[in-house]
């Protein structure tokens, strides 16, 4: 009887806390052990994937588990994670993650298992271009194009942030979305005219010795401002490929704070990486992981974001079996 009890009990949190899967790195937490077991599957192969695409090789085990939290709905996909760094190392991590399934496991969850293996790789926070924009780049093709023509648009409008500004950003600026899609941009050109473990090795040494000395050291321009002109050349060079975006404003160094950044900081001394940006107060008004609309709506001046719709998911990778129709999951949950 006292057995019995103790089941039931057992089976009573189960069913109030939803499901719990331990992974050699991860801690997932979600609703149902469906999920669980999907996620925590593609979160240890992401690890290794993304780990070996960026460092070329793979990381050494987490001497603790990272706790994930998984919540599927069907508004728009987000996620967090929280680092702390003590004594040249990450001391502690964690990762939450919302939104529709596919759009976690083919979007989400790579670009936050990114910023694990940035944070791992330098062991101090990462400069926030570098960080947000690599891990953009580590998402699926539509989240690239999407970042792609939002870069063009705020160039266009003459929005941007001065390139020795953006470089030197530590927290999120106010002009959120800027930094983004420019780090983005400037993260997936770099990548271009490289590889993945020289664009490391040029933000490392941007850290330690700064920029102008990476441009140079790396790249071969002189300064952080021939580096800035090659990838707006770049840009221009492939305009074809964004019908509605043909023409960028002339005066590429202007932005609405005339060359400074407003600070939106992080006192606690964590630092956290959003996959969703903090919402921007001024001239635009950013959904997450907006989607250009093929018409811009005015709003006081505005253009206006709307949220994606979207939620094809790319081909999958081989190694690891693709996640099931959310309805099949749904039909096989327990009651």
């Amino acid at each position: 009887m006292k057995k019995l009890l103790a089941l039931l009990v057992t089976s009573t949190v189960i069913c109030s806390m939803g499901a719990e899967l331990r992974t050699k790195n991860f801690i997932v937490v979600a609703a149902n052990p469906q999920v669980c077991q999907s996620v925590a599957q593609w979160a240890e192969h992401y690890r290794k994937e993304k780990a070996i695409q960026w460092l070329g090789r793979e990381m050494p085990p987490w001497p603790e588990p990272c706790p994930l939290h998984v919540t599927v709905a069907m508004d728009g996909p987000k996620g967090e994670t929280e680092f702390s760094f003590s004594y040249g190392r990450v001391n502690s991590q964690r990762m939450k993650i919302h939104g529709p399934l596919e759009r976690l496991i083919y979007s989400v969850l790579p670009h936050e298992i990114t910023h694990t293996v940035f944070a791992n790789h330098f062991k101090t926070p990462v400069p926030r271009w570098a960080d947000e924009g690599g891990s953009v780049l580590s998402e699926d093709d539509i989240e690239r194009e999407r970042h792609d023509k939002l870069v063009r648009s705020i160039l266009n409008r003459g929005q941007q942030i001065p390139l020795r500004n953006l470089l030197a950003l530590k927290e999120y600026p106010q002009q959120v979305m800027c930094l983004y899609a420019q780090g983005f941009s400037l993260s997936d050109y770099l990548v271009k005219r490289s590889n993945k473990q020289h664009f490391l090795n040029f933000v490392g040494h941007g850290m330690q010795h700064g920029w102008d000395a990476a441009a140079k050291s790396y790249f071969g321009h002189g300064n952080v401002e021939e580096l800035e002109q090659a990838w707006l050349q770049y840009l221009r060079d492939t305009k074809n490929k964004q019908q509605q975006n043909p023409v960028f404003a002339s005066n590429t160094n202007t932005n609405q704070n005339n060359g400074t950044a407003t600070f939106m900081g992080n006192q606690s001394g964590r630092t956290v990486r959003l996959t969703v940006p903090m919402a921007q107060p001024k001239e635009l008004a950013p959904v997450a992981r907006g989607a250009m609309p093929d018409q811009p709506t005015p709003r006081t001046g505005a253009t206006q974001w709307e949220p994606a719709v979207r939620l094809e998911a790319p081909v999958p990778i081989t190694s690891v079996p693709r996640i099931p129709p959310i309805s099949v999951m749904q039909a096989n949950w327990p009651k």
